[in-house]
């Protein structure tokens, strides 16, 4: 019963994304090219102390391939929902090629509003 509520949900959530555009950062005057995945990502506390939520973003092809290049981070925020790419190569900073998403509780966006 379990793999037939996934697909079904798999079958539901790739119908959503005929009208879907990408949730992801392009710049400011670009408009957001169609979705055609979703980035998923398992959230929650192993303690148990949160409940487990499945975060589901739609993105676009340019951003699915990005998140498995070496030298691209995505920087998501979970309270405001935006995001920011950052180019490894050119950052202070230096972070490993496995990574390629941090998640935010918070972030600069949620302060200014």
């Amino acid at each position: 019963m379990e793999q037939f509520d996934r697909l079904l949900h798999e079958i539901t959530a790739a119908a959503a994304l005929v009208n879907e555009k990408c949730h992801l950062n392009h710049g400011k005057d670009v408009k957001p090219p169609q979705a055609v995945d979703y980035l998923c990502q398992h959230l929650g506390d192993m303690r148990g102390d949160w409940p487990e939520i499945l975060l589901e973003i739609p993105i676009c092809e340019e951003c699915a391939t990005a998140l498995y290049e070496e030298d691209w981070l995505l920087f998501y925020c979970l309270t405001c929902n935006s995001s920011q790419w950052l180019m490894k190569s050119r950052a202070c900073k230096y972070y490993p090629p496995w990574e390629s998403i941090i998640f935010f509780y918070r972030c600069p966006m949620c302060y200014e509003e």
